[in-house]
């Protein structure tokens, strides 16, 4: 037996199985290799108080620890009005706000038909608000009707989802906007509250935000979330497509309201990107979220909720395709939402064809 040819071939083969094991060390380790990693990433929030902008800051923890990305910057910018145009542009790379409104976005719809159908998709969502109108014992507001001939804040910068929750909660009633005494704007959180405690309005709408809650029931009593009948909720249900009827309990631990608000409308909050943001950066954005959520999840009360456990995905805006193969992974991307994601893919081409169809004509 010519030992040393043994040894030679030997030899060859083990070089050839380090050379493998190294290759797939290479690949498997090594975050969305071609990918062209930015050095920022930039996340957009409604307003530096809102409970999504301190969510989307322990976020950053994660992402700057388990992927490429150096800085993941929250800004807060306002309402999809302001930031939608700047994602188009690449100018910001996420985004989170209403899955319902955003929903309006993307079939161009309601406030956002000037803007026409959008190319944008969902990355995840997580933690419920409800969205409610706000005010105080003294004022004595009790039901929506009520709210006739009283000054409110609803408009908000740059965000039509308010304007939109105000008129058909109002609606519901039978009242309009033009029913309220004054609709007044503001730009924050902090303000609104603010305008309440010290009377200068009757009452705010705004999504429930536990600190803000917890300072008027300090200042004022309590916070009183003005009730809808289930028949009211229904409307407004079916006038906003992704809304969701709850009944809240008293001192629920995500909205620290002390008294019990049933039918409260409620809708999911959700991170969202451009369609063509790469694959790669956003399944390692996800698997950051979702494989160390606890990591950030005392970074606010309703963090813990950006986590499997929860509802990770919402059938509302079609979902991301580096997201959807992290939840594929999981196990959480069911039939039923891959019907769906076709079922609102294959509308908004058709809204769009019949945009372009209509352009065409115009030429």
């Amino acid at each position: 037996m010519k030992w040393g040819k043994v040894f030679k071939n030997l030899c060859s083969l083990g070089g050839r199985l380090l050379l493998l094991m190294a290759v797939f060390f290479l690949f498997t380790t090594q975050p969305s290799l071609g990918t062209q990693w930015p050095k920022d990433l930039i996340a957009i929030s409604p307003a530096p108080g809102a409970s999504v902008h301190m969510v989307l800051v322990g976020m950053g923890k994660v992402i700057e620890k388990y992927t490429p990305i150096k800085h993941w910057i929250v800004q807060p910018l306002g309402g999809p009005k302001l930031w939608l145009p700047l994602m188009m542009q690449g100018k910001c790379d996420f985004a989170n706000q209403s899955a319902p409104d955003i929903l309006n976005a993307f079939l161009g719809r309601g406030a956002y038909m000037k803007m026409g159908p959008q190319p944008i998709r969902t990355v995840a969502a997580g933690h419920e608000y409800m969205f409610m109108f706000w005010t105080i014992p003294s004022k004595g507001i009790k039901t929506i009707a009520d709210l006739k001939g009283k000054v409110v804040y609803y408009k908000f910068k740059a965000n039509p989802m308010f304007t939109d929750m105000a008129k058909y909660q109002l609606a519901s009633a039978g009242l309009s906007l033009k029913d309220l005494k004054a609709g007044l704007s503001f730009s924050s959180i902090k303000e609104a509250v603010r305008g309440l405690i010290e009377g200068r309005v009757d009452a705010i709408l705004y999504p429930v935000v536990p600190g803000a809650v917890m300072q008027v029931n300090e200042a004022k009593g309590e916070c009183l979330f003005i009730h809808l009948t289930k028949k009211q909720a229904r409307f407004v249900a079916t006038h906003m497509p992704g809304y969701t009827i709850e009944d809240i309990p008293a001192n629920d631990p995500r909205f620290r309201n002390k008294s019990a608000v049933p039918n409260a409308i409620c809708y999911q909050n959700a991170m969202f990107t451009r369609a063509n943001m790469d694959l790669n950066i956003v399944y390692e954005v996800v698997k950051a979220i979702f494989d160390h959520s606890k990591e950030f999840a005392d970074t606010h009360p309703v963090a813990k909720y950006w986590s499997l456990e929860y509802r990770p995905v919402t059938l509302a805006v079609p979902y991301h395709e580096g997201a959807i193969k992290y939840f594929k992974e999981k196990g959480l991307w069911t039939k039923e939402a891959e019907m769906y994601q076709k079922k609102l893919l294959k509308e908004q081409q058709v809204l769009l064809d019949k945009l372009r169809s209509k352009k065409n004509r115009k030429k």
